[in-house]
């Protein structure tokens, strides 16, 4: 089954002046370029790294020539696809990786120009998953790791693969839609995890389950700096999902061999959110600050009734 996403999209693809060693696997760095000094930022770890592992980059049309410039500074063989600005990170995701597959990519890292603005850690967020992904060491050991484990589906930042259930936030009906369609359970989805930030590095084969579903643009709220429910936020709680369905083992960078296991406790998810700028943004955060305090009490009021009860 292919996927029948259906934007209207165009492809520009560079030669490399460089022929890839064939002895090493290809990666793929899958780029969606919004915030142009985090591009300048992702760029500079991308060119330590060795020449035959090719950028995809995402971008808008209003950024295409800034994008572009930047790409052919690089001197690095990419390919650059022009997306409507909807579905943040995630959508442009989704509809480059047709591109990875035609060029028969097994292995990919996706990273984004995050920058969380709601937020007073949102840089330092950025950087510490990507320092976890994009680091030369880090990428030749996971590049191993994966060539050692079939199996091995999704690779991402250490601590950042945090709890289903208790990082649902504002998502709880789309998220369940979408665990329903991958064929999942309530109980499995919310035992497991995903990672946070939505950057990791993965096997192309693994987002498999996510095409299938066939999401497009109509699907995706037009932009409006939401920071938390829209379904964006729901199918970024999913991408590990897909995985699972196939059976791919989900793991920490630091420790590739290993089972990740979900964090209950992450510093960036757990941090209080900056309110937006604008009455109405502010009074919003407020509300969704209120909501999710009193759904906290009601949770801990059920568990200590639980608790009663036995």
């Amino acid at each position: 089954m292919t996927s029948s996403l259906k934007m209207s999209t165009r492809l520009d693809i560079m030669s490399a002046q460089e022929a890839p060693n064939m002895h090493e696997e290809k990666v793929a760095i899958v780029v969606h370029a919004f915030h142009l000094d985090a591009l300048d930022e992702i760029l500079s770890h991308v060119s330590a790294l060795p020449s035959h592992h090719k950028l995809f980059v995402t971008t808008t049309e209003d950024r295409e020539a800034a994008v572009r410039s930047r790409l052919e500074l690089s001197g690095r063989d990419y390919a650059l696809q022009i997306v409507n600005n909807r579905g943040r990170d995630v959508l442009p995701f989704l509809l480059i990786l047709p591109a990875l597959k035609s060029e028969s990519f097994d292995l990919f890292i996706k990273v984004h120009t995050k920058k969380s603005m709601h937020r007073k850690d949102g840089d330092a967020w950025r950087l510490a998953l990507m320092e976890q992904l994009l680091l030369p060491d880090v990428v030749t050991r996971l590049v191993q790791a994966f060539a050692d484990d079939p199996r091995l589906g999704i690779v991402g930042p250490e601590r950042h693969y945090v709890s289903f259930a208790r990082f649902l936030g504002a998502n709880s009906r789309a998220v369940l839609a979408i665990v329903s369609r991958l064929g999942l359970s309530k109980e499995q989805a919310m035992a497991s995890g995903f990672f946070a930030g939505t950057m990791f590095m993965a096997r192309v084969g693994a987002m498999q389950p996510l095409l299938d579903l066939g999401y497009a643009d109509k699907d995706f709220e037009a932009e409006n700096g939401q920071v938390d429910g829209t379904f964006a936020h729901a199918l970024e709680r999913c991408m590990a999902l897909g995985a699972a369905v196939l059976g791919y083992r989900i793991a920490p960078t630091n420790n590739p061999d290993a089972v990740a296991l979900p964090n209950r406790r992450h510093a960036f998810a757990s941090a209080r959110a900056e309110p937006p700028r604008g009455i109405l943004g502010a009074l919003m955060f407020r509300v969704r600050e209120a909501g999710r305090k009193f759904e906290r009490v009601i949770r801990t009021s059920l568990r200590q009734a639980r608790k009663r009860d036995f």
